[in-house]
């Protein structure tokens, strides 16, 4: 049986400058459609603006929402659009918001919209025409807007909101979400998941406040009751290690986190998020805003422990494409080493991966405990 480590540790607070970030397109309130605007951007009111993003699924590996949002990352108050629930018929998945999704933007400030679906069509992809399937599926524009113009005026933190928003809005949201559902499925004709399950689900999440509202990690049988609230499956390691980890900070929030890989080298634990490419010499764009988002937090843990021992870690980028030569580190590389490796690699890379690469040099400086590696994937 593969053996599992059970990680705990505390922040203090999160702290981090990003470099990789693109351009914030602006809109204002007035004629923000969020099925029609960018997935990311800036939203200005007569006297103040918030940056937005939204997802397209409450899973996050359906798309890339943590790329966006760290797009978002600088600006001085976010908000990010989540789906509720994402049906799409009978013969796709149904995904619903994950507890786990609601740990990482309260430890990160980030205000979090619910949203839900109310139209959709029937699928008109190639190879779909057949089967139970929803296309073309659009927000409640308005049900978003009202949220976003009650954030605009609240000044409490993210994390206030969020627990207010899940504690008194949840429920009523999602089952609003599946009413929809059904009107959908009667005006397109295609069958849609059935609503039972929902309510255990709903009783899940319900609990899973509870535990958040009351406890500390000081009591083992609490946080023992915590880890099996929620269940991570990391992928398959090199090391054959799997792990969990169960964050505190000081507010009495327990979060879960996990990482794409864990490594145990020279008695240090090493976190990292693996971009790999077999078509470039570099990861895209969005590939690697997604894999910085994630060491966002990992990067900002104070302290980390197993079995009550304190553990050294530190977190890392892998970044690996086709016909790199040789390899660069950040923060060890210095600037002279960049340009060394840009020269060998002069046909390798062109110039938006040179500047992608220079900022990911400023990225791993400016912010504790990550390295950036830039590597061939042979």
């Amino acid at each position: 049986m593969t053996e599992v480590l059970h990680f705990t540790g505390f922040i203090k607070g999160v702290s981090y400058r990003t470099f990789l970030t693109q351009e914030l397109k602006e809109i204002y309130l007035d004629n923000f459609d969020v099925n029609e605007a960018n997935t990311f951007g800036l939203i200005k009111s007569s006297n103040t603006e918030i940056a937005y993003s939204q997802w397209v699924s409450p899973k996050r590996t359906r798309s890339y929402p943590f790329a966006r949002i760290y797009n978002t990352y600088n600006s001085s108050k976010i908000i990010t659009i989540i789906p509720v629930l994402k049906d799409e018929g009978s013969d796709g998945d149904r995904d619903r918001i994950q507890y786990s999704t609601i740990s990482w933007m309260n430890l990160l400030n980030i205000y979090i919209v619910l949203a839900y679906y109310d139209t959709a069509d029937k699928s008109k992809k190639k190879g779909q025409l057949n089967k139970q399937k929803l296309g073309n599926q659009k927000f409640s524009s308005e049900f978003v807007k009202s949220q976003i113009d009650e954030i605009l005026a609240y000044r409490q933190s993210a994390l206030h909101w969020n627990k207010n928003l899940f504690e008194e809005r949840f429920t009523a949201i999602l089952q609003k979400a599946l009413d929809c559902y059904d009107s959908i499925s009667q005006t397109t004709g295609i069958s849609v998941h059935s609503r039972q399950g929902m309510d255990s689900y709903l009783q899940k999440i319900i609990e899973e406040f509870e535990e958040f509202k009351n406890i500390s990690l000081k009591g083992s049988q609490s946080a023992s009751k915590r880890e099996s609230l929620t269940s991570h499956k990391l992928e398959y390691l090199v090391d054959g290690l799997k792990a969990t980890f169960c964050i505190e900070n000081y507010l009495g929030g327990v979060y879960y986190l996990t990482p794409d890989e864990i490594f145990h080298e020279n008695n240090i634990y090493i976190i990292q998020e693996s971009k790999n490419t077999s078509k470039e010499s570099l990861p895209k764009l969005s590939d690697i805003q997604d894999g910085l988002f994630k060491l966002i937090l990992f990067s900002n843990i104070d302290s980390l422990n197993i079995n009550g021992e304190s553990v050294s870690f530190t977190t890392k980028l892998k970044l690996t494409g086709k016909n790199v030569i040789d390899y660069i580190i950040f923060p060890e590389a210095s600037l002279s080493d960049m340009e060394s490796f840009f020269m060998i690699n002069s046909k390798v890379f062109n110039k938006n991966q040179i500047g992608i690469i220079r900022k990911l040099f400023l990225e791993a400086k400016y912010n504790k405990k990550i390295k950036i590696e830039i590597a061939s994937n042979n």
